[in-house]
């Protein structure tokens, strides 16, 4: 499976880029999360994942800019995976990061047993910390029964309007169930119906922790690992492009990218491509090499 990731492209635009994405070989769309967010009126980036509750609809679209989406690219064959920001919501300020907007929903913020503890990951290789602590937000407590019905409500919506599946942001914040959390398993087994493709966002990553979220979905990474077909392989993401605080490909020449995304296409089933919002390389993604990278392992594949 061949994703292209349009962040932060409006749904109607990426109606329009329906037949060229078809045409470019990849085989499905992942959007921005849609989630109300703490100011509709922003244009950063990373307001998109600060949504104050579970209700679709936001700069990028309506919910039914996103059911006629879905529609055109069921026409075409093309997937439409839906990005969710399930781990935290938004805070009311920089000078208060982990407290809860003012305006977040009401029933989870009137319940302390919602939230994770108010302190900050300081050692991503503390699984603890990881799993119980907040990354920068005010995080969402996973063992919560009502967090976790307010989330199921969310993608069944989704499903209703007819996305293909789901990308869970910061997946590898939400522990697993042989850590004590039964999330993921409620969740995906939570759905009206069944879903082609579910991932979440695993980064840096061992070999067995990739290996503990692929029994419950596919995972989402830039790390190596031998299980290539439980895994979606990309280059570089929105974080590693935009993020002050990673950026890691941020000075990366989009020929750069674009040779390691075909080399990843010969070795992976499953990649991702982002097309770099906010510059001209956005439009890498249309090239006669993107192309050329999305068609060559298929070939090799079926023979």
């Amino acid at each position: 499976m061949r994703i292209l990731s349009l962040f932060d492209c409006p749904l109607g635009d990426i109606k329009e880029f329906l037949p060229l994405i078809k045409e470019q070989g990849f085989d499905a769309v992942q959007i921005s999360p849609l989630q109300h967010t703490k100011d509709d009126y922003s244009k950063e980036w990373w307001m998109l994942y600060q949504p104050l509750n579970f209700e679709l609809g936001n700069r990028i679209g309506s919910k039914e800019d996103l059911y006629e989406l879905c529609q055109e690219a069921n026409k075409k064959g093309i997937l439409i995976i839906a990005d969710t920001v399930v781990n935290h919501l938004a805070n009311n300020s920089d000078s208060d990061p982990l407290e809860p907007n003012k305006n977040a929903d009401y029933e989870l913020l009137s319940d302390p047993a919602c939230w994770k503890v108010k302190k900050q990951v300081t050692n991503w290789d503390d699984r603890y910390q990881v799993t119980n602590f907040c990354m920068g937000l005010p995080g969402l407590n996973p063992h919560s029964k009502k967090v976790q019905a307010k989330i199921i409500k969310m993608l069944n919506e989704y499903a209703d309007l007819g996305v293909d599946g789901f990308r869970f942001d910061a997946a590898k914040s939400i522990a697993l169930p042989d850590e004590g959390c039964d999330f993921f398993p409620v969740i995906t087994y939570s759905l009206n119906r069944w879903l082609p493709i579910i991932y979440g966002e695993v980064l840096f990553a061992n070999e067995d922790l990739i290996n503990k979220y692929a029994r419950y979905m596919r995972v989402l990474t830039n790390s190596h690992s031998n299980n290539k077909d439980a895994i979606i392989k990309f280059v570089e993401n929105k974080d590693s492009f935009l993020s002050g605080d990673l950026g890691w490909t941020s000075n990366w020449p989009k020929e750069r990218v674009t040779n390691e995304y075909q080399y990843l296409t010969r070795e992976y089933p499953n990649t991702l491509y982002y097309a770099r919002n906010y510059t001209d390389d956005w439009h890498e993604w249309k090239s006669p090499r993107i192309k050329e990278a999305n068609h060559q392992y298929v070939k090799r594949y079926r023979r």
